[in-house]
């Protein structure tokens, strides 16, 4: 009897593929051949869920880069009674868990936009909301911290969001650079450094 394909998982599976051919590889440098070839799908069933190759990209962007960036900084901070503290917690325990690719191949959402913004304008636009999105999220997690005491009430919430994905994403990129993981952890104590420096009460 014929084997019936699920479409949803299908789909699902050339995406994971493909996330992790471009975050050894890099976009540009894997061909449509490579994901086909980890996949037990033909080059035509292939194009049956992706018209091309950068409508794949921007998948990857959507729905699995997003979905990291989100479930990493943003999401896990309702858990914190204290925002800061929560922020600080997570960009520790990144560092205490990080693996080893991540040293040699970086941050997928860094690493496609240092590639493919200048040369796709909606791959551009993409990594562009995403990183939106991260900034928005810390934001109103830190307006919710100043209204509650825990930052100081001259501290601009939404360059403090800034900030914390510039140094994020810098040390990152530098760490990669590197394959050094204490730059991480200088990061990490410079950030916590002057978190603390514009907090208000402390927990409890």
């Amino acid at each position: 009897m014929k084997k019936t394909r699920d479409p949803e998982k299908t789909r699902a599976h050339i995406i994971e593929v493909a996330f992790g051919e471009v975050y050894r590889k890099g976009f540009q440098g894997v061909s449509i051949r490579d994901i086909v070839a980890k996949t037990d799908l033909t080059t035509g069933a292939f194009f049956h869920y992706f018209a091309t190759k950068n409508d794949l990209g921007y998948a990857l962007v959507d729905e699995v880069i997003k979905k990291v960036t989100l479930e990493t900084w943003i999401y896990p901070l309702a858990a914190y009674k204290n925002p800061i503290q929560g922020i600080i917690s997570r960009y520790r325990k990144f560092i205490e868990t990080v693996s080893d690719d991540f040293l040699t191949y970086g941050c997928a959402i860094n690493n496609l936009t240092q590639e493919m913004s200048a040369v796709d304008t909606e791959f551009g636009e993409k990594l562009h909301s995403v990183m939106r999105l991260w900034i928005e999220g810390l934001e109103g997690y830190l307006e919710r911290a100043q209204n509650e005491g825990y930052l100081k009430e001259k501290s601009d919430p939404r360059k403090i969001a800034e900030f914390i994905v510039a140094v994020h994403e810098g040390s990152f990129g530098l760490a990669k650079s590197f394959r050094d993981k204490k730059i991480l952890w200088s990061s990490y104590y410079s950030l916590r450094d002057y978190l603390e420096s514009v907090s208000g009460k402390s927990e409890g």
